[in-house]
């Protein structure tokens, strides 16, 4: 009798054991890969945010997403965009600067990078943008993507081998610039922007073919010009790079989600966003503590020369809509450039810079602002 109730005692902890087994490897089964590529070592900016994406999104969801991070190895950052478009992968790291055929209606915000001070706000304002601009989603998905947001890199300084505060150090220094933007600001400045990729900047400085480069500050350890440099500019010019697109997908991708994960998706974007434009201002403030530790000098430009070039970016708007109207094929540019700077006014409110953020905090921001008004039943559908 004892034997017989303890077989059947047994057998039925055999069956629970059983039984939570299959549960498990079900519920193993039912989770959906994400595939994500990100065209860049990891340590950046862009891997800092998918990871954190990648957390939320499997918390959101129950595990039910997760997310498969790919290396340049599989697509690097120019072929991502074919990537997504072709489902080779969901989503990818997107710069958006590099596609101006594809994405003219990108390009207008993108081209004004001098306004960019506060990382957070031109974040914030670009997402904002996009979203709520249906010219600029629709060219999207008619290259199969659903755009979900962007975020930005730290504000651009002057990283060289001589002090460039004024008009006189300035005068004829030839500065690499990442694009049109700078170029422009520099010959209003005095100087000259050299068009240069980026693995070519720290041979060009170090060889003295160029002054400088106007780069964010977390450029000095990633590309290692704080062994070359001796002076940087903390406060001039400014401007971002505000398109990078960490958490656009393919269409079809998106259109497989239930609402719930849809739902999901973007409020786990947000985060995506948010630490991603976080980890590369917080780059920022570490790398030029390290730099004044190896003895490079910071300085900032005077109220004079700032006021000089809050002058420049100003009178480039009209460059910025000759560029909209005529290369890019874009009515109404002076409307749309009024509503991009009411953006980034809107969220340099929100998020100011006298206090110390968290992604976390950042991307509440942004879901209230942005997310929370997307419907996901007919976004990107």
């Amino acid at each position: 009798m004892r034997l017989n109730a303890y077989l059947r005692g047994t057998g039925a902890a055999l069956g629970l054991a059983v039984l939570a087994a299959t549960a498990a490897t079900t519920t193993a089964a039912e989770a959906r890969e994400v595939k994500i590529v990100v065209g860049v070592p990891p340590g950046s900016g862009a891997h800092y945010g998918v990871d954190a994406f990648a957390a939320d999104l499997a918390e959101r969801t129950g595990g039910e997403l997760e997310v498969k991070v790919f290396p340049p190895s599989l697509l690097d950052l120019v072929q991502t965009f074919g990537g997504i478009r072709d489902g080779i992968v969901d989503g990818g790291y997107l710069v958006l600067n590099y596609f101006p055929s594809e994405l003219p209606e990108a390009m207008l915000p993108i081209e004004m990078a001098m306004l960019g001070q506060n990382p957070y706000a031109m974040a914030g304002a670009m997402s904002e943008y996009i979203l709520t601009c249906e010219a600029c989603v629709a060219e999207r998905m008619a290259n199969n993507q659903v755009p979900l947001g962007n975020a930005s890199t730290g504000a651009y300084a002057i990283i060289g081998t001589a002090p460039m505060t004024t008009e006189e150090e300035l005068a004829g220094k030839k500065i690499r610039a990442a694009s049109g933007a700078w170029s422009r600001w520099a010959e209003a400045m005095g100087a000259v922007g050299v068009s240069l990729p980026g693995n070519e900047i720290f041979e060009a400085v170090s060889q003295g073919t160029i002054d400088g480069a106007f780069n964010a500050p977390s450029e000095l350890t990633s590309i290692r010009l704080i062994d070359v440099a001796t002076d940087v500019t903390v406060n001039m010019p400014g401007g971002t790079v505000h398109g990078l697109d960490v958490m656009s997908v393919n269409r079809d991708f998106w259109r497989s989600l239930t609402d719930e994960e849809r739902r999901a998706y973007m409020d786990a974007a947000a985060l995506g966003n948010a630490a991603t434009t976080w980890k590369f201002a917080s780059d920022v403030a570490e790398n030029l503590a390290m730099a004044e530790e190896q003895g490079i000098a910071l300085h900032e430009a005077s109220p004079e020369m700032l006021a000089k070039s809050d002058a420049a970016i100003e009178a480039d708007l009209a460059n910025i809509v000759a560029i909209a109207t005529d290369t890019h094929g874009l009515k109404d540019a002076e409307s749309k450039i009024a509503r991009f700077r009411e953006l980034v006014a809107k969220y340099e409110g929100l998020l100011p810079l006298d206090r110390e953020w968290t992604p976390e905090e950042i991307a509440e921001v942004y879901r209230a602002e942005i997310f929370s008004k997307l419907d996901p039943a007919t976004y990107g559908m």
